[in-house]
């Protein structure tokens, strides 16, 4: 349940609060953090359930005699264990975040560490509860820590249905596990693909030509009649390989070939573009990069950031 990321209030600072919780020194405004006075000046309720947040949070690490905790201007507090020996968090950049989140009567409601994969997501563009996207960059790789967020950097008044009450400050047990900037990362997995597949032409002595998506392919035979076009229907023969020609699929050696209609999605990239430089009867062999194929996504047999190899024969257009 990785109910971070189906946020729907992006800020939930703009949600009044619905429940009237803490005594009126609690609830007393001048409380709140002077950003947030000025910030939600006029909004009496927001700013009363602000200085309440504050006093509570106050009031837990106190009680639970917690050490070294600082505060954000927006009313977030912190405690840094580990603040990482990797590059800082900025925002824009992906990150994958390993958490457990608790209320603040110790009830655990959510875990990446039990689901065995951390959280991905782009930090500061609204993806994550708000108390997240500040809080995050507070680390760098690597870092360690503990965020105490106020219910206006949460879910608010309307809390998370069957999960997080409303108004609710919770506390998340972090750790950053890699932040990158994704235009970077984009372009150093395109050169290491590019790297791999001049290899894997060399090696097997081809002249491939190239399109301007990126895609590679070799020709053997045209076919005869008009080339396939998008929204035709083709059956197509193949094999899938690697570029160290391990199989991963293959319709050949008494399989069927696989109909679909072209140029509407139903297969990767590669091939709805690919397969159009051929007319029935058509032979060659398409080298997809991973951009074309399935990204940086594992899919079944093929890891991440895969060039593939696909053998292909027109059986049939229609």
């Amino acid at each position: 349940m990785k109910i971070l990321i189906t946020l729907t209030l992006l800020s939930s600072l703009l949600s009044p609060c619905q429940a009237d919780s803490g005594n009126a020194d609690e609830r007393d405004p001048s409380k709140a953090t002077p950003v947030l006075r000025t910030s939600l000046a006029g909004d009496s309720a927001r700013l009363a359930q602000a200085a309440a947040d504050q006093a509570i949070i106050v009031k837990y690490i106190a009680d639970n005699n917690i050490q070294d905790v600082k505060q954000t201007p927006t009313g977030l507090f912190y405690t840094v264990n580990e603040p990482g020996t990797g590059k800082p968090v900025q925002a824009g950049y992906i990150v994958k975040v390993h958490y457990t989140g608790r209320l603040l009567d110790g009830t655990e409601f959510d875990s990446s560490i039990k689901r065995g994969e951390p959280l991905q997501f782009p930090i500061g563009k609204g993806k994550v509860i708000p108390g997240w996207d500040q809080g995050i960059p507070l680390f760098s790789i690597g870092g360690k820590g503990t965020l105490y967020i106020p219910s206006g950097l949460a879910y608010g008044a309307s809390g998370f249905p069957g999960v997080i009450p409303p108004n609710a400050v919770l506390i998340f047990d972090i750790e950053v596990v890699d932040a990158f900037d994704q235009a970077q990362a984009d372009a150093k997995d395109k050169a290491q693909s590019e790297a791999t597949i001049q290899a894997y032409l060399k090696a097997k002595n081809l002249k491939a030509e190239q399109t301007a998506s990126g895609l590679y392919y070799v020709i053997q035979s045209p076919g005869t009649g008009e080339k396939l076009a998008p929204g035709k229907t083709v059956s197509v023969h193949y094999t899938g390989k690697f570029t160290d020609d391990r199989v991963f699929d293959a319709s050949v050696g008494g399989g069927e070939p696989l109909t679909f209609a072209c140029g509407q999605g139903r297969v990767i990239r590669g091939w709805d573009e690919g397969l159009t430089l051929f007319a029935k009867g058509g032979k060659g062999i398409l080298i997809v990069p991973p951009h074309l194929g399935y990204g940086s996504s594992a899919r079944g047999p093929i890891p991440a950031n895969s060039v593939l190899v696909f053998e292909v024969e027109i059986v049939d257009i229609q």
